[in-house]
């Protein structure tokens, strides 16, 4: 069935492509996608029509579904599928006048072969590519598979095709000697050609966290950018790559400025949410990996500087990472030891090795909590939390930390707006 429905997709969204000729943006990496892809369509839109991958389409069912234009699966229901294939019948029979001059997509990858695959449904003429780090290790196998696989989106740019890289990642910078399309970088790094500094955390009166501030430099220019409802390196990463794919398209720098704050804030992904007892909840918990994993805690870390309040980290399995899964887990137990971060409790059962790592290097284990489910951990959690403290949630999807975020929101029945998997089949 999956065979046949991949068949037929394809089919319709090359032809699709044949008809209607979008530009097509392509975005990949082990981390940051959906931000990237999302901060990307928000610039572009700036001066062209755009579509974008919606939700998490950026498989090979996933992809085509976004060039048709669908918001969503046909899942295991065959009317819904019938229902996608007439509709993509029909916009090849008769054409659509919404169709968009360009195309931003998010291409994922788990399995070596994925890039390939999805290359010969779109292939971009500009891509993004964000990091390589460890993740889906189980299946990929080595971090030189994975690069291939990620870097793939890149070095397969024909010459006429732009680039747009992430140069403080040293896996995906390695990559420019490999490149003969143009290529533009960003980063934090001095080289980076769309570069960020001077990072800092805004607070309210009570010293609650509000977003972040930096300074952006471009093309000779240095501006400066405000972010609000989110924290940390990765979103202030977003921007810069959107920045440079808005000047690879001869976007002017002002007007990308004006955008970057008020970029979409994905659920799921460093977002600043009120909770319970007047507390703030960072919640990162569409899914993990340790790179992830190690600027979540970076950002609680910074915010450790400036609150004064306890700072409590929940911190579910980091999934897929094959045979050193342990080993990363209590290395980054070994980084939370020493972020002067209060409290860790784990969910899951690698996620003992955060607490043994942890307390390897110091840490009081009796600051320490584990439990094998989150709707344990978040009753814990619930109890246990003071006025003005800070909780950062944060878990690979199938440990569902969501559920912790839920039950600790000030206002869970706005859980559906906020949070992720809050629509079937996930519920």
């Amino acid at each position: 069935m999956k065979l046949l429905l991949q068949f037929i997709l394809k089919l319709l969204a090359r032809a699709t492509l044949r008809k209607y000729h979008p530009q097509i943006i392509g975005v990949t990496g082990s981390v940051g996608k959906t931000s990237t892809r999302q901060a990307v369509a928000a610039v572009v839109a700036t001066t062209f029509t755009v579509w974008q991958s919606p939700k998490n389409l950026n498989n090979e069912i996933g992809l085509p579904l976004s060039i048709l234009g669908e918001a969503d699966s046909g899942y295991n229901n065959p009317v819904k599928w019938l229902r996608i294939f007439w509709r993509g019948l029909k916009h090849l029979l008769i054409r659509r006048s919404d169709y968009p001059a360009y195309l931003v997509l998010e291409y994922g990858v788990d399995h070596p072969g994925d890039m390939a695959y999805l290359l010969s449904l779109a292939r971009p003429s500009v891509a993004v590519l964000t990091a390589v780090a460890p993740t889906h290790l189980e299946f990929m196998g080595s971090l030189e598979s994975l690069l291939k696989e990620e870097g793939g989106l890149v070095t397969g740019l024909p010459a006429s095709g732009q680039a747009i890289i992430n140069i403080d990642d040293s896996l995906v910078a390695s990559l420019q000697t490999k490149l003969i399309s143009k290529t533009r970088t960003y980063g934090f790094s001095e080289s980076a050609e769309v570069r960020a500094d001077s990072l800092n955390i805004n607070l309210n009166e009570e010293r609650r966290a509000l977003g972040l501030s930096f300074k952006l430099s471009a093309s000779g220019n240095s501006l400066p950018v405000v972010m609000p409802g989110t924290l940390g390196r990765p979103a202030v990463l977003a921007a810069l790559a959107a920045t440079a794919t808005g000047l690879a398209l001869n976007i002017p720098l002002l007007k990308i400025i004006q955008v970057l704050p008020e970029l979409p804030l994905p659920a799921g992904r460093m977002r600043i949410l009120s909770g319970i007892k007047q507390t703030t909840l960072i919640d990162d918990t569409y899914n993990s990996s340790p790179r992830a994993v190690s600027e979540a805690l970076a950002a609680l870390q910074l915010l450790a500087v400036v609150a004064t309040h306890h700072k409590w980290a929940v911190l579910g399995d980091m999934l897929e990472l094959g045979a050193g899964s342990t080993a990363y887990h209590y290395q980054i137990g070994q980084e939370f030891g020493k972020s002067g971060i209060d409290y860790l409790v784990a969910i899951g059962a690698e996620a003992r090795q955060f607490i043994h790592g942890a307390v390897s290097v110091g840490f009081d284990k009796e600051q320490a909590w584990h439990f094998d489910k989150a709707e344990t951990a978040a009753g814990f959690v619930k109890d246990r939390l003071q006025t003005g403290d800070v909780v950062l949630i944060k878990g690979s999807q199938g440990v569902r930390c969501e559920k912790v975020t839920k039950e600790l929101l000030a206002q869970p029945e706005k859980a559906k707006e906020l949070l992720v998997r809050q629509y079937r089949p996930w519920i």
